[in-house]
């Protein structure tokens, strides 16, 4: 009887030293696919990051002379992505979603630059206003800034698509009409900061 409850007591601890074994196998077999995985990983988002600068680099290449004039604005919030801030003034005539000749040569150097950043980054689209109610005048065709900041962020894309050639899986639009101000809307400088197009290019 005590021997075959030392049997017993043996086989337990020998299946635990097994599987104890086996999961270090396992573990030490596994260890260089993960580290070839994290290695190929790394080396894609640093290949994304160069490219992304190169974008960055040509934006500001293309658009020097709008940036100087403060009509367009370009920054790099974080490693992984661009932002770029259009002027309503420099896209759009007043109270209009159609985009302007200058608006348009624009958009063509901007796209120039989009092209160069990674294909898996997206291209996000938001429309702004200030916070004065559209004109009566304008109530047919938008019922208000939530409407006519939509309409302003959809007709970049629609160049960005059929002007440019971007990819329109990339493409993301937002209205948020006059609920995220840059400056006070008591003065007419500060809304005519607050109507702008913001485009944030975005490796997730």
């Amino acid at each position: 009887m005590k021997s075959s409850a030392l049997a017993i007591i043996i086989m337990f601890l020998l299946s635990g030293c097994y599987a104890l074994n086996k999961e270090h196998y396992n573990s030490v077999v596994e260890t260089p696919e993960k580290i070839e995985s994290l290695e190929k990983s790394n080396e894609k988002m640093q290949q994304d990051i160069r490219s992304l600068k190169d974008s960055l680099s040509r934006m500001q290449n293309n658009m020097h002379s709008e940036i100087s004039n403060e009509s367009v604005a370009i920054a790099q919030p974080t490693a992984t992505s661009i932002q770029v801030v259009l002027q309503q003034q420099l896209m759009f005539d007043s109270g209009s979603s159609d985009i302007s000749g200058t608006g348009r040569e624009v958009l063509v150097k901007v796209a120039d630059a989009l092209h160069h950043a990674p294909e898996s980054a997206t291209i996000r689209i938001v429309g702004h206003s200030d916070n004065r109610p559209v004109g009566a005048a304008l109530k047919t065709a938008f019922t208000d800034n939530w409407g006519l900041s939509a309409a302003r962020a959809a007709a970049v894309a629609r160049f960005l698509v059929w002007g440019a050639q971007i990819n329109p899986n990339r493409l993301h639009i937002e209205a948020s009409a006059g609920t995220q101000p840059i400056a006070d809307n008591a003065s007419e400088e500060g809304r005519a900061q607050n109507r702008r197009i913001e485009l944030f290019v975005e490796e997730s």
